[in-house]
């Protein structure tokens, strides 16, 4: 049990480096990666652990300097992100990392547009059973990178229906604004 413990404080420490790291801080990645490299060793089955050790190889790979490197890293991430995904496909977090990371990685040589969607379209999917599964702020989000994974993919129609949806959804926050002002 302490064991436990001690890894999830470790954990969370990681996590806080690797948000550092998504912000620009490439020594925070480094060290991210260490760290979660050796959690990964000790739980080698945990989906979150394995998620976050991916995005942190992707970042590392933003960071480097040669072109083959940068590659290299990338997909090493995204293979430990697809890894998370088999180990727990129904984790809205490694859905939410692995969405965003194939988004922003270039489609002309990762092809992983499509991955986006499914991860995207998978939480809209949830959030429609469930209406708080995401924040007002997160379902804005996830519309908003779900049109650019269709951008991305070549499905321009695609994405403009996704951006009606965007736009549909501020009209309504608007609408209420005014009920709530008028009352």
């Amino acid at each position: 049990m302490a064991k436990n413990d001690t890894h999830m404080k470790q954990f969370e420490e990681a996590k806080a480096l690797h948000n550092n790291g998504v912000d620009g801080d490439k020594k925070a990645v480094i060290k991210a990666n260490e760290m979660l490299l050796k959690l990964r060793e000790a739980e080698p089955e945990n989906a979150l652990i394995e998620a976050y050790y991916g995005s942190t190889l992707v970042l590392l790979g933003r960071d480097a300097v040669k072109i083959l490197e940068r590659a290299d890293k990338a997909q090493e991430g995204l293979d430990a992100l697809n890894r998370a995904v088999f180990l727990d496909s129904n984790h809205k977090e490694i859905r939410w990392l692995r969405g965003n990371i194939c988004l922003r990685l270039p489609e002309s040589f990762f092809n992983c547009s499509e991955t986006a969607i499914e991860d995207f379209t998978f939480l809209l999917d949830h959030y429609k059973e469930n209406s708080n599964y995401l924040t007002p702020k997160q379902v804005r989000e996830v519309l908003r990178n779900l049109s650019a994974a269709y951008q991305n993919a070549g499905k321009p129609d695609k994405a403009n229906s996704v951006l009606q949806r965007l736009d549909q959804l501020k009209l309504r926050k608007n609408h209420k604004k005014r009920e709530v002002g008028d009352h």
